[in-house]
């Protein structure tokens, strides 16, 4: 654990240092925001607007990617902000191709869901009650039982999608951006083992927190004010605070994983340099 809090330490400590890089990466995320906005308020009433849609849905994935990217590389040494930059905008796309089986499996996944959700029994209850029809008389509802086969499955569901595929997708994007994408593609078991080592899942746990938790009951929080523009400011400032930390909280928790992953390679390539029968030579 100790080692773990230094990783996090670290990765947060050199984030904060490098104050340039921090900036862009906050305008890259609120432009990503924006985008993703526009994408979904935009009614492509016509042909200008539908390639406006289309341009907008082609920005946002680049702009994740590329902050992906600057997150898995800030805390190297000897790199300045806008190094680092024009690197992210040129390998962004190293990431999406590492994407591509994480994405099958999710929509695989979200597709076996669906079909396995509507042949359930409780959806079946569901739809037998709607079929039948309304009594004049007041019907007490009865408790129904718990249905261990959809704990399961919303179970499984959650793991998957908030675990699995995020930590998965995380250590591709470490070692696409920061080892090569051909060495990532054939060490891909390799990276996806240190993906669920305990140390990664308890770095991601703790970043799950920041990055997730907070930026949640801000949204959802309410602060009572008298004035209606004290009311708009508060929530304003919320939704800044909840940007703010799902940004920082994640570029963190990529950062301390990198650092992580980077420790552990250093130390099987000094153990391979030793070998299996070194001995070291006391002080």
């Amino acid at each position: 654990m100790k080692k773990l809090l230094n990783s996090i330490t670290s990765a947060s400590r050199e984030l904060f240092r490098r104050w340039g890089t921090l900036l862009i990466m906050l305008t890259l995320y609120l432009a990503m925001l924006g985008a993703a906005y526009w994408f979904f308020v935009t009614r492509e009433s016509s042909v200008g607007l539908l390639l406006r849609s289309l341009l907008l849905a082609i920005a946002v994935p680049i702009l994740f990617l590329v902050i992906q990217t600057i997150s898995a590389r800030y805390n190297r040494s000897g790199q300045s902000t806008l190094s680092l930059l024009g690197g992210s905008l040129r390998d962004f796309w190293k990431l999406l191709v590492v994407s591509l089986p994480v994405i099958f499996i999710a929509v695989l996944a979200i597709y076996l869901f669906g079909k396995i959700e509507t042949s359930t029994p409780a959806a079946t209850v569901k739809e037998a009650a709607r079929s039948v029809p309304a009594t004049p008389r007041p019907v007490v509802p009865k408790a129904q039982p718990v249905s261990w086969q959809s704990v399961a499955l919303t179970t499984i569901e959650y793991l998957l999608f908030l675990l699995v595929l995020p930590l998965a997708a995380i250590h591709l994007w470490i070692g696409a951006a920061r080892e090569g994408l051909k060495s990532t593609l054939k060490q891909s078991l390799r990276v996806l083992a240190r993906a669920f080592a305990p140390q990664s899942v308890v770095i991601y746990l703790i970043g799950f927190v920041i990055f997730a938790v907070i930026p949640y009951f801000l949204i959802i929080s309410r602060t009572p004010a008298g004035n209606a523009w004290l009311d708009v400011g508060l929530l304003l400032a919320r939704l800044l605070l909840a940007a703010f930390f799902s940004l920082v909280g994640w570029v963190v928790t990529v950062g301390a994983l990198a650092n992580r992953n980077e420790e552990i390679l250093s130390s099987q390539s000094s153990h391979t340099r030793e070998g299996p029968g070194h001995v070291p030579a006391e002080a």
